[in-house]
This record gives structure tokens, C-alpha cells and sequence, in this order.
């Protein structure tokens, strides 16, 4: 279970195949065989996510594979997660060998050159990730003649963090809060929430694992205020905000189909248990698939094994970063009178039951955008239901908040890409840092040794080479001085690239140009106002205002474009500044009016706000500080957002490298984009590109995985083994092999005859009984199944024919489970508590019966032996057969510091899992072998049969 969850905080699937695996391993292992390796990678991963203040040696990684044959794979495995940015990431101190020949050190040799331009969250962590990789790899560069390779970060500005800028107040508390000392009394005038630590987002390795920063958790409760400034009736909220929802729902069927890759899974019921598989075949994964589609009517291998289609429906939207929710479903397949009914409207006099909208001609006209179609669909729902100037209101504040998640106004947002990023949210309550979010990139900067960061070099021109990924380069500064280089990776924001500051020198060819120009950059700005003493709910970290258009009764929604995102979104950040602060979103048109408007205007406006909610009682601020994002010319503007003549594939356009111009940053990571942690892994994923292009693609020694019949003679590979992947005759001709333990054996064949025996007189032990379903809603959802499923057939608009899909039916089924009555629940809770009791009782009988069975057998094991006895004669203490310790002096050394720096958790809620005592707990996970490894080259020099029991 730690090592499915481990793989899940990885940001990869613990049952399948990472799309790189599978062009990694596709030649070298069966579908049979995926199922042993995915559990020695999720294996490894957990004993990075265990304890990531210390990295994961190769020796540990090997030692995750429970059979020698399996060694090289675990050894591949390791290369593939370090140089992914999967473990041994962040402000990780990577250490130099120990066991070092000085004799086989090369001489001092040449040395290549890096240079990063930008110390924002991509460039510091493309910068660390780099250092981190060069030390890994050092063997190999020296191998080659070189030394490892320095990094050198330019930044035009005079402090790092790019768009992460915690300003520092000139205010000060009256009384230091206690959990302030020694910290910074900052405003964040950029990124503030992390959206989310669980399931991947690799901050939670950063500011948990490593720096162990301080943060609050946001409290997800939000009052909307009214115009009027009286609190928002949730009822009506919450009806105004399903019907959003359902306006994107429909706007959703026209969105770009995202392409499927190949689903290659293991078996998740061995993988549960943590179990290999036993089945072996010679057929690799290509040749299975090759032989398939060599059959007559056989789809192609590029369409086996592809993974299902999935359509993201919109179901709610996220208060806090503007994010909208969604789940698996079909876009628009409800008529519109049917779905308003649903949840929770009522049809104006007259309208059928059967009226639907037309969405087919707006999509249809020139231009067309996310906003163009959704103000249409909002416009004719306004013909089924009696919907109010307040309910306009509420409808535009929640538009306001798409806004703030694009930094644009809706209307600058492509109708096919506005959400590509749908389905990647992480799990988790959202966060902001105590004493400012900088001090992530700071501790990137800082920790584990200082990075070369030359602040105050602005860059205008880049001089690249663009045929090969070998050859010169050249950055230059505003001042004239020049950097040489062999590789560059670019963080320049995007906003920069579109303003055409910096020189490429080739230019840049026309399909990353272009893609520049389609996506959109827009600005988000704040308005910051620190107080002596606070006047709001300070139970509440964040609330909403509405506002009046320019006509206020108007029920057009062109008249709320202007308005709607001026101070519509507050947050209290007191617990995280140090000081009573409020700080005001500026979002859609209003983010750009900020531009051009004077601070004490904005300040007088944001008064008058306060005041129509708090009373005349609102003071005027001690301090305040307003951000214009527009205007700095290093960032010119907040973050990325889909244009509207964006492509599906414009973000990987944007991270595909030109030769040895690599490029990085939240614009570039089309999983993540508009996000602190989607620029940190856009910069991991530069550095990978990097190391790929000095030291190529990952050597796979052939075979792969040894035969069986070769286990006793597994031992050291040549050198070159796994050097040169294109040795395949390498691990045919081990070079030393390992004795066969007699001893072992005898003590193993005795030990098989005496259960044998045990067996013929006895039975086999008693197996437990299989525990039940005891989740009331496995039950409801049983019984209700038809029911859910007759709900959504109901009102199905004809285009959308055919049955609902087995995942939608159990979506109804969970939304009437949860809408269901204490009443209706109570005869599915019965039987819940039934199963629970009747599994009691059987645990008792068979606790009893196994007791017996227990002592029968202890019995009949004593008669045996009496009879039997085992020759013990050259067995010794059985030292021959254990391996005791692990791989060599330095393997010990290892294990002991993971062990004395071991986490138990820095997650927010303790595991479930109960941990494993004895050696496991001590060691910090892992199996302990005896094998020999090379730390970088990853050469398996050792094991055999001596594996720890």
C-alpha cells in the first residue's frame, strides 16, 4: 500500500506504464513481466517519498528487486526515475562516491557550460536539477574526459523568484506573532496558493519533505457579499453556480479531443499485494503487439492497447484559485430544461420540459470564443428560467473567477482549449507559505550548496546553434558582457517572448513563433492593505463581492465585462503576512485597468467596498502596495492562458528544444500551466533534455531480464554492459558467478518434505474468510443502479444517443447517495453493520479453528523430526545461505543515515497504513542485498542467490 501511494505522490500510475517506460522497455520485457517491474519502481519510489532529504542510492534501487535476474531492470528503473525528476530532486545533497580509484580518475579534462536564463521557480529548478544530475552522473562525464559540466543562472532582476515575490512591509506588529520569529512580514505580489499537496505536486517534496517551511491551510469556507454588501443567500449561490457549471458543461462538447497513449498495465490484484508475477514469456511487449497486428482485421500497434477516452465534464468551480472541477461524463447530454430542473430550477410558465438551446450557430461564427458561446447559452437559458439582476450578479462573479484563473477575460479564451489542463488538479486542501511563498526559491537557490546565480544580467540576445544539439552558444547581456556556452535553457516568461526583448539569434523558426503568438498572456493584479487592527471575519480566509454593471438592473451581459472583476475575491492573509493584511483581486479587464490607474484611486475604491460590507467603521489602510505585472518588463504580464487561436498542441510546442536552446517555464508544461509547481516540474523536465542531449538516451543492457535457468549463474556484467546498449551479447557471458549453497538448499528441500507431510496428515491451514463489502453505499448503489441509470436516459438529448456510460450511471448513483435522506440510508447501513458482524463471527471461528490446526501441526512437525532429522553436517549456521547485511561498506553507511534522517510523515494527516517494525522501520524501506553496484554507471556487479529472507 506505501508503495502504490508513493508512486500516486509521484505524479505516476502505480498499475501502468509511463508512456517513457513503455518506449523505454518496450523491446526488453512482456506484458507478463510488467507487473515485476512496476512494483520494483513503485518500491523505489516509496523509499524516496519516505525520507526525500537524503537521495535513493542505485544500490538501494537494486535492492527493490527480490530476484538477481532483476537487478539490471531495477538498475534502468533508477536511471529512468532520477533523470525524470521522479526521485532525488529538489534540496537534495547528492554526494560524491566514497569508494573512489584514483587510479582510473581521469585527468583534469574539459569542462562543458550551462547557462539558465531566469531565476524564477523553472530556472532555479532546472538549475538544482542540473547540479543535482551532474553529480550523479560524474563517473560517466569523467569517463568521457570531461568534468561535470557547471551551471551559471542569469536574472535580469535584483532578487530571485521570478514571479514568486513575497515584498517585504515597512509596517510592523504591534506584538510578534510566535510562529513569526525569525521570519518575513511579506505581502505576495505573484504566486500565493499551492493548489493542493496530495498525489504528485512536487512542492510537497520541496516546502514539506525538505525545507520544512510553515504553511496554513486555507479554510475553504467563502462568504459572497452582495453588491448592497448583505451576504448572498447559499441557497441562491449554489443555483447559480450549478447553472454555471452546466453553461461550461455545453461549451465543453466542442473542446479539443485529447489523444490517448498506450494503457500497458500490470496485474493490480498481485501489484495490491505485493507480489511479482510468476508467468514468463519471450515475447517483449513490441513483439506481442507486432504479432497482433500481423492478424487479419488486427488493429494496428499504434491502436492496441490504447487507454479508454475519457470526456471531463465541468461540476464545480474552485473559489480559491478559480479552477473548475470536473469529473468523467458527457458533455451537453441533458436537454436544457430537463438539466435546469435537476438542479434545482424552476421553468418559467410555458417552457416544456423538452426545450433544449442552441449552441451548434454560436460555435459556428467567426471568432468564436469561450466567452462569445458562453454569453449566448447564458442569454437563452434566460428565456426558460426567471433569472434576476442578482442572479446575473452571481453568474459574473463566478465568471470573474475563470477569469482569475486565465488572468484574461473569457472572451480572450480558446472555446476548444480554455481548460487543456482538465483533470491534472492535485488532491488536498490548498496552502500559502508563513513568511512568503519566495522562500521556496530561495531555499532552490540556497540548499544544498549555493547556485551560481548572477542577478542583475538581464539578457537581450541569445546565440544558439540550431542544426545540432553539440555546438556553441552564446549569451549576451544588456551591458555588453557575454556568457560562451554548449547549452542553454530559456525561462524567459512568455509575456517577454510575445514583447520580442530578447534576439534569438538564428531566429526562432516560424512553428515556435507561431505557437508564441497563438497562446495568451494576461495580467492579474493585486491590491494589498495592511491595517492596524483587522475589521473582517477573521474565521475566514477568503470572501466574495458582487458587482453592478454600468446599467445595475441590466440582464445583458456585456454590461458586466468591465465590472465584474474589480476587488470581486478577498483574502485574509494575516496568518501568513504576520500582519492584518487583505488582499484584493484585480481579474479580467479590471487586471489590465490597473495598469493605468493611480494607487490612491484604487485604494479609495477598495475603501468604499469594505465599507459597504463592514460599515463605516473601515479605517484607511497604514500601508498598501499594488502590483502592475503588465508593466515589468521581466515579466509582462501574470501567467499563460489558451488563446483563442491556440492549437491542441501549442504547450509541447512551446517545451520542444531548437538544437541546444532548451526552454522551461509554466508556458511550456501543458499539464500545469498557469502554476508555481507546473513551472518547478517544466524545469525538471529541461534538465532531463539537457543531461539527454550530453550523455544520450538510457543504456538498456540485452537481455533485459536473465532467464531462469541463469539465476545461479548470475555475477558482475562486462563493464559495457550497461554502457553500450547495443551490447546484447553482454549478460550472456557473466564474468563471475556465485557458488550453489548447499547447505541453503538441503535446509530448504528438508523444510518443503516436512510441510508436505504436514499437509497429507492435516489439510491445508485454514484460509480466513473473505472480508465483505461494508460501505452502506456499495449496497445503495447496487439496488439503485437501474434507478441511476433511468435518471440520466431522462431528458437525454437525442444527439447525444445511446446508453450512459457505466461510469456516469455510478457518478448518478454517488450524487443520490449523497442527496439521500438519513431515512433512506438507514436499511443500506443495516446491512453494512450485518456484513461487519457476520465477518466478526466468522474471524472467530476461524481464529479458532486455526489455533487447533496450529497445535495439531506443531505435533505432527515434533513426530516427523523425531524421525527425520535434518543432517546439519557442513551446514554450519546456516552463514552460507543468509546474505546478513547489504551491498558493502558504503551500502551500510547509506542505509544508516536514511535511517537516522528517516520522515515517518510530513504529509498533513498520518497514513492509515500501519508502518512495518523490526528491520524494515530501521532501514526506512527497501530489501537489503548483497550486490555491488557502480553509483553511476550502473553497472550490476554482484548479488547472486544471497538475498535477505
Amino acid at each position: 500500500m506505501q508503495c502504490v501511494a508513493a508512486a500516486e505522490a509521484s505524479r505516476l500510475n502505480p498499475y501502468s506504464l509511463h508512456q517513457e517506460e513503455y518506449l523505454l522497455l518496450r523491446d526488453h520485457i512482456s506484458h507478463a513481466q510488467v507487473t515485476t517491474y512496476l512494483n520494483i519502481r513503485n518500491g523505489i519510489l516509496r523509499l524516496w517519498v519516505r525520507n526525500p532529504q537524503i537521495p535513493v542510492t542505485r544500490e538501494e534501487a537494486v535492492g527493490c528487486a527480490k530476484d538477481p535476474r532483476w537487478f539490471d531492470v531495477a538498475s534502468v528503473c533508477f536511471d529512468w526515475l532520477v533523470r525524470g525528476g521522479y526521485i532525488n530532486f529538489g534540496c537534495v545533497e547528492v554526494r560524491s562516491l566514497r569508494r573512489h580509484n584514483k587510479q582510473t580518475d581521469s585527468p583534469q579534462g574539459k569542462r562543458k557550460t550551462v547557462v539558465v536564463v531566469g531565476a524564477g521557480m523553472a530556472g532555479l529548478g532546472c538549475a538544482r536539477q542540473l547540479e543535482g544530475l551532474f553529480m550523479q552522473y560524474a563517473k560517466k562525464f569523467r569517463s568521457m574526459g570531461e568534468e561535470p559540466p557547471r551551471v551559471v543562472v542569469l536574472e535580469g532582476r535584483d532578487r530571485i523568484g521570478g514571479r514568486v515575490y513575497s515584498r517585504s512591509f515597512k509596517s510592523r506588529p504591534k506584538h510578534m506573532p510566535a510562529q513569526f520569529e525569525g521570519k518575513r512580514y511579506t505581502a505576495e505580489m505573484g504566486g500565493m496558493i499551492i493548489t493542493g499537496f496530495e498525489r504528485g505536486n512536487p512542492l510537497n517534496i520541496l516546502l514539506r519533505g525538505q525545507l520544512g517551511l510553515a504553511y496554513h491551510l486555507l479554510r475553504p469556507e467563502t462568504t459572497l457579499y452582495d453588491a448592497n454588501g448583505k451576504p448572498v443567500d447559499l441557497h441562491r449561490d449554489q443555483l447559480v453556480e450549478n447553472l454555471f457549471n452546466d453553461c461550461l458543461d455545453r461549451v465543453s462538447e466542442y473542446k479539443f479531443k485529447q489523444p490517448t497513449s498506450k494503457l500497458i498495465e500490470g496485474n493490480r490484484d498481485l501489484m495490491d499485494e505485493g507480489k511479482d508475477s510468476s508467468a514468463e514469456t519471450h515475447k517483449t511487449i513490441r513483439h506481442a503487439e507486432e504479432s497482433a497486428a500481423a492478424q487479419p482485421y488486427a488493429p494496428s500497434v499504434a491502436e492496441q492497447n490504447i487507454a479508454p477516452q475519457v470526456n471531463l465534464v465541468p461540476v464545480s468551480t474552485d473559489r480559491a484559485t478559480g479552477k473548475i472541477h470536473t469529473e468523467p461524463g458527457t458533455p451537453g447530454a441533458l436537454k436544457a430544461a430537463h438539466k435546469a430542473k435537476m438542479i434545482g430550477w424552476a421553468l418559467r410558465h410555458g417552457v416544456s420540459d423538452d426545450a433544449d438551446l442552441d449552441i451548434e450557430s454560436a460555435t459556428r461564427e467567426p471568432g468564436a470564443t469561450l466567452g462569445s458561446v458562453t454569453d449566448k447559452v447564458i442569454a437563452q437559458y434566460k428565456d426558460l428560467l426567471d433569472l434576476t439582476a442578482q442572479d446575473f450578479r452571481l453568474m459574473n462573479w463566478h465568471i470573474a473567477n475563470l477569469e482569475y484563473s486565465n488572468a484574461t477575460n473569457y472572451h480572450q479564451l480558446s472555446l476548444q482549449g480554455w481548460d487543456i489542463d482538465a483533470g491534472n488538479e492535485w488532491e488536498g486542501s490548498h496552502s500559502m507559505v508563513v513568511g512568503g511563498y519566495q522562500s521556496v526559491p530561495r531555499g532552490l537557490t540556497h540548499l544544498p550548496t549555493p547556485l551560481d546565480v548572477r542577478q542583475k544580467s538581464p539578457v537581450n540576445k541569445i546565440t544558439y546553434t540550431s542544426g545540432t544539439q553539440t555546438g556553441p552558444a552564446t549569451v549576451t547581456c544588456e551591458d555588453g558582457s557575454t556568457i560562451e556556452a554548449d547549452y542553454v535553457v530559456t525561462t524567459i516568461p512568455l509575456g517577454v517572448l510575445k514583447h520580442g526583448n530578447i534576439a534569438f539569434e538564428p531566429p526562432l523558426p516560424s512553428w515556435k513563433s507561431d505557437a508564441i503568438e497563438r497562446l495568451g498572456f494576461g495580467v492579474l493584479n493585486k491590491v494589498i492593505l495592511v491595517y492596524k487592527e483587522p475589521f473582517w471575519d477573521e474565521d475566514r480566509d477568503i470572501f466574495g463581492v458582487l458587482r453592478n454593471p454600468t446599467n445595475r438592473h441590466s440582464l445583458d451581459q456585456k454590461d458586466y465585462a468591465s465590472q465584474r472583476g474589480r476587488f470581486f475575491q478577498w483574502f485574509n492573509v494575516t496568518r501568513t503576512s504576520g500582519l492584518p493584511v487583505l488582499i484584493a483581486l484585480m481579474a479580467g479587464d479590471a487586471g489590465f485597468d490597473t495598469e493605468q490607474t493611480c494607487n490612491d484611486d484604487l485604494v479609495a475604491e477598495a475603501t468604499d467596498i469594505l465599507r459597504s460590507v463592514y460599515g463605516s467603521r473601515v479605517p484607511h489602510p497604514i500601508e498598501a502596495v499594488v502590483t502592475r505585472w503588465a508593466s515589468d518588463k521581466f515579466a509582462r504580464g501574470s501567467y499563460s492562458s489558451a488563446g483563442p487561436n491556440m492549437k491542441a498542441d501549442d504547450y509541447d510546442t512551446m517545451a520542444r528544444p531548437i538544437g541546444n536552446l532548451f526552454f522551461a517555464g509554466e508556458h511550456t508544461c501543458g499539464t500545469h500551466p498557469a502554476t508555481v509547481h507546473g513551472a518547478y516540474l517544466s524545469g525538471l523536465r529541461a534538465a532531463s533534455e539537457v543531461l539527454g542531449a550530453m550523455l544520450g538516451p538510457i543504456p538498456v543492457p540485452t537481455p533485459l531480464v536473465l532467464p531462469k535457468d541463469a539465476s545461479s549463474l548470475i555475477g558482475k556484467r562486462k563493464a559495457s554492459s550497461l554502457l553500450d546498449g547495443n551490447n546484447a551479447n553482454a549478460t550472456n557471458n557473466p564474468t563471475a558467478t556465485t557458488p550453489k549453497h548447499t547447505a541453503q538448499s538441503r535446509l530448504e528441500a528438508y523444510e518443503t518434505r516436512l510441510w508436505d507431510h504436514v499437509i497429507s496428515k492435516l489439510g491445508p491451514r485454514p484460509l480466513p474468510p473473505q472480508k465483505p463489502a461494508t460501505n452502506a453505499y456499495i449496497f445503495y448503489s447496487k439496488a439503485h443502479y437501474d434507478d441511476a441509470r433511468k435518471r440520466l436516459e431522462a431528458g437525454r438529448r437525442p444527439s447525444k444517443g445511446g446508453k450512459p456510460s457505466a461510469n456516469e450511471v455510478r457518478v448518478m448513483s454517488a450524487r443520490m447517495w449523497r442527496d439521500a435522506s438519513e431515512e433512506e440510508r438507514r436499511p443500506y447501513v443495516d446491512m453494512a453493520e450485518e456484513q461487519k458482524r457476520a465477518y466478526g463471527k466468522a474471524m472467530e471461528s476461524w481464529r479458532a479453528e486455526v489455533e487447533g490446526w496450529d497445535r495439531k501441526a506443531g505435533k505432527v512437525r515434533e513426530e516427523f523430526e523425531r524421525e527425520n532429522p535434518f543432517d546439519s553436517e557442513g551446514a554450519g549456521s546456516g552463514s552460507d545461505g543468509d546474505c546478513g547485511g547489504g551491498g558493502g561498506e558504503e551500502a551500510e553507511v547509506d542505509g544508516a543515515r536514511r535511517s537516522r534522517m528517516k520522515l515517518e510523515s510530513y504529509a498533513e494527516v498520518e497514513s492509515e497504513v500501519d508502518e512495518e517494525k523490526g528491520e524494515e522501520e530501521e532501514r526506512g524501506g527497501g530489501e537489503t542485498m548483497d550486490v555491488d553496484v557502480d553509483e553511476e554507471d550502473g553497472k550490476v556487479e554482484g548479488g547472486g542467490d544471497e538475498m535477505e529472507e
